[in-house]
């Protein structure tokens, strides 16, 4: 009886083994297919409630454009970035972290992070002055699909 029982328990953990690794290769396989999914732009407009003002990126493959700050209230805009007064500009598109856009303003004396995750709609934002020393961390309300 004690030898059926121990071939009994190496064969459940035989076949436990084998669905285990079927469900490795079918995560793999899921998680490949989700990173040709993730898009290769961000686009929209993103409202900052700290400073009362609209982050609208436009940021595509090629880097041809990339953000603008802008008044909420009254439209006017504070300052656009290209890829003229920008250096060290980066993106990727991730399935953990979705777009993530990094970039500095020597002129503005700041470095930018942007994370938009793939579970909302929101964007997470890290700004840090490099001459100060301050840190501007926030998640910004989606506001529109339309860079503006």
């Amino acid at each position: 009886m004690k030898k059926f029982l121990i071939a009994f328990a190496v064969a459940a953990i035989a076949v436990a083994g084998a669905f285990a690794q079927d469900a490795v290769s079918d995560a793999m396989a899921a998680a490949e297919s989700a990173r040709e999914e993730v898009p290769q732009s961000l686009q929209g407009t993103w409202y900052d409630k700290k400073y009362d003002c609209n982050w609208v990126l436009s940021v595509n493959a090629n880097a041809t454009s990339l953000a603008k700050l802008v008044d909420a209230s009254t439209g006017n805009v504070y300052y656009t970035f290209t890829k003229n007064n920008v250096k060290n500009f980066n993106q990727e598109f991730t399935v953990t972290n979705g777009a993530v856009i990094t970039f500095e303003c020597p002129a503005k004396n700041r470095t930018y992070r942007f994370v938009k995750p793939i579970s909302n709609p929101d964007l997470d934002i890290d700004i840090y002055n490099t001459v100060y020393e301050e840190r501007h961390t926030a998640t910004v309300t989606f506001k529109s699909v339309e860079a503006k």
